[in-house]
């Protein structure tokens, strides 16, 4: 048994690694956001990293303009209280991780946010 879980864990070490050394998840000059990077890449990444649960994906900009508009107000409590969209998406509460404090979530989607905002400018959509 010790020797599985010893793989399961370099493998999820390896996988972390190839993640946060992907391209795709800009890193920004600001502390703030390189904290909300470090929050997201350990906690939302998972899903919003590849669209799983019909998670919207920061790269992915037609699922994004629109949230941009919304606001960081709205955006926040949907993050912290959870949501169920209009087709029946579900963003679960701290994304699943009651540890995540209010500060922690917000610092999460604040980096969304400037990712989605990178791309969006990049291809023009705003």
């Amino acid at each position: 048994m010790r020797k599985v879980s010893s793989l399961f864990v370099l493998l999820l070490v390896n996988v972390q690694v190839i993640a946060a050394d992907n391209a795709a998840y800009v890193m920004p000059d600001s502390a703030a956001l390189k904290f909300g990077r470090y929050i997201w890449m350990n906690n939302c990444e998972g899903c919003h990293g590849y669209g799983i649960a019909d998670a919207p994906v920061p790269m992915r900009t037609k699922e994004w303009v629109h949230r941009v508009k919304k606001g960081k107000t709205l955006l926040y409590r949907h993050a912290i209280d959870g949501f169920i969209g209009d087709d029946y998406s579900v963003m679960p509460a701290r994304g699943g991780n009651d540890e995540l404090k209010d500060e922690h979530v917000r610092a999460a989607v604040d980096y969304m946010l400037f990712l989605a905002n990178f791309y969006i400018k990049q291809e023009g959509e705003l």
